[in-house]
C-alpha cells in the first residue's frame, strides 16, 4: 500500500473513532515521510477527537514546526488555539486567535471561539464586539439580513459613543 493510501486509511480510521489504529498508521508514516507536517496535524486531530488535549497540543506544535500548506497551517494554529483554550490556557489561546484573524481574516469560524475565550478572560466588550461584527457581516437568517444595515449603523454609533465615554472617563482625575 502506498503512503497516500496509508494516509487515507489512517484518516478513515480516525473518522471512524479508531484513534489508536489511526495513530499507529500515522506514526509508521513518519518514519519514511519527508512531509511530516500534515502527519503531525492528523496525529493532533486524532488525540483531540479522543479528548486527549495535552497530547494533541504537542502535535499541533510539531506540525507548525514543519512545512504545511496554507490551509493546513490554519488548521494547526486553530487546533492549537482551541486546545489551549480547552486546557485553561486562555491567555495563550487568545494570542493564537488574534494571529488567526490577522493571517486568515476570511476564516469566520475563528470568531465564536475567540469570543468564547475573551468571555472566559472577562473581556466581555471584546467578546460582544466580535460576535456583533460577525452577525452584522454574516447574518445567520434572512430576518437579520433585512436589518443588516440598521444593525451596522446602530453598532457603529454605540462603538463611537463607548470610545467617547472611555476617553472622558480616562481624562477625569
Amino acid at each position: 500500500m502506498s503512503d497516500a493510501h496509508l494516509l487515507s486509511y489512517a484518516i478513515a480510521l480516525r473518522k471512524n473513532k479508531k484513534y489508536d489504529q489511526s495513530r499507529m498508521r500515522l506514526f509508521s508514516l513518519l518514519k519514511s515521510s519527508k512531509d511530516k507536517g500534515p502527519l503531525y496535524l492528523h496525529i493532533a486531530w486524532s488525540y483531540d477527537n479522543q479528548g486527549r488535549e495535552e497530547q494533541a497540543l504537542k502535535y499541533y506544535q510539531q506540525a507548525l514546526g514543519e512545512t504545511l500548506g496554507v490551509e493546513e497551517e490554519f488548521e494547526a494554529i486553530f487546533g492549537l488555539a482551541c486546545t489551549a483554550r480547552c486546557l485553561g490556557r486562555q491567555a495563550e489561546a487568545i494570542g493564537y486567535f488574534e494571529l488567526l484573524l490577522q493571517r486568515y481574516p476570511t476564516h469566520n469560524e475563528v470568531v465564536p471561539f475567540y469570543a468564547l475565550c475573551a468571555m472566559e478572560l472577562q473581556e466581555t466588550s471584546l467578546a460582544n464586539r466580535l460576535l456583533m461584527e460577525l452577525v452584522i457581516s454574516h447574518p445567520p437568517t434572512e430576518a437579520i439580513v433585512a436589518y443588516q444595515a440598521t444593525l451596522a449603523n446602530y453598532w457603529q454609533e454605540l462603538h463611537v459613543a463607548t470610545k467617547q465615554s472611555e476617553a472622558n472617563n480616562s481624562s477625569q482625575p
